[in-house]
């Protein structure tokens, strides 16, 4: 839980290149599991909220590189920083199936990461971008975090245009968290 009502979560994607943890993992129980799994190559950022002691902790308890776009790095304490920057829309992160696609609007800095599964699914990691309120997808932009509601509105028409099977945000308000979707939905 984070923020009272808002539950958070990180996922671990294991993939042909190794190990990748997506969203941070703040708190000790999280990163105690996350460890038992073995070496995390790197740890993807969606956006600024993820910046806090947790991080700094999740990043050398699991020995992990920090990823995120390059409008992040302002965000970052001078005893922290990015190891690995996104500069272009749509760069492909290691050899492992995950792109990024640059969505502004929540704040400045947003990412979210599309994976395409060898399995023939594809997950779309939409941060928070989007997220579930009891069943209803909701979005919301943080203006002094550089967000913006026409930039919202924008990312939220590019990732209408993504393909995937199943939509992953980083947090939620009640039970639900993942949605498979058709493309209808």
């Amino acid at each position: 839980m984070r923020f009272g009502a808002l539950i958070s979560h990180a996922y671990v994607l294991e993939n042909s290149a190794g190990r990748d943890l997506i969203y941070g993992a703040v708190y000790p129980e999280s990163r105690t599991a996350i460890r038992a799994l073995g070496q995390v190559d790197h740890l993807h950022l969606s956006h600024n909220h993820e910046i806090s002691k947790g991080l700094a902790y999740a990043k050398t308890a699991l020995a992990a590189d920090l990823v995120g776009h390059r409008e992040m790095q302002k965000y970052f304490p001078n005893d922290l920083s990015l190891d690995r920057t996104i500069e272009t829309e749509g760069e492909l992160l290691r050899d492992a199936g995950l792109t990024a696609i640059y969505t502004p609007g929540h704040t400045d800095d947003n990412i979210c990461y599309r994976y395409a599964s060898p399995h023939g699914r594809t997950y779309l990691f939409v941060g928070d971008t989007l997220y579930p309120e009891h069943g209803a997808w909701k979005a919301l932009f943080i203006t002094s975090h550089g967000g913006d509601r026409d930039m919202l509105v924008r990312a939220l028409e590019k990732l209408k245009n993504v393909q995937a099977d199943v939509i992953i945000p980083s947090l939620a308000v009640g039970q639900d968290l993942v949605a498979e979707m058709n493309r209808a939905e």
